[in-house]
């Protein structure tokens, strides 16, 4: 399991809201190496600038949107992925 540094926090409604080091990024759930647009059904990519002394770039099996404000939500895992976590609580 990889820890975060740096947290996210939602205001309701599911969706999270990173810090300015933290930035999520959406990819193609079929192909990991293309980026998926905002706002559509994607896998998470994380990027976490206070995991200094650890790796700070994390490809999920998360899925979930990305809006253009930089918040996101976490809808569920990838099909065929293992529950992991907080994860957990989407079931």
């Amino acid at each position: 399991m990889t820890e975060l540094m740096s947290q996210a926090y939602s205001f309701g409604e599911g969706r999270f809201i990173p810090p300015p080091q933290m930035r999520v990024l959406p990819r193609s759930p079929e192909n990991p190496l293309e980026w998926a647009g905002l706002e559509s059904h994607a896998a998470l990519n994380i990027v976490d600038l206070a995991n200094a002394d650890s790796c700070a770039f994390l490809a999920t099996a998360d899925l979930g949107k990305v809006f253009e404000n930089g918040s996101f939500e976490v809808l569920g895992r990838l099909e065929g992925s293992d529950l992991r976590g907080c994860s957990l609580l989407t079931v």
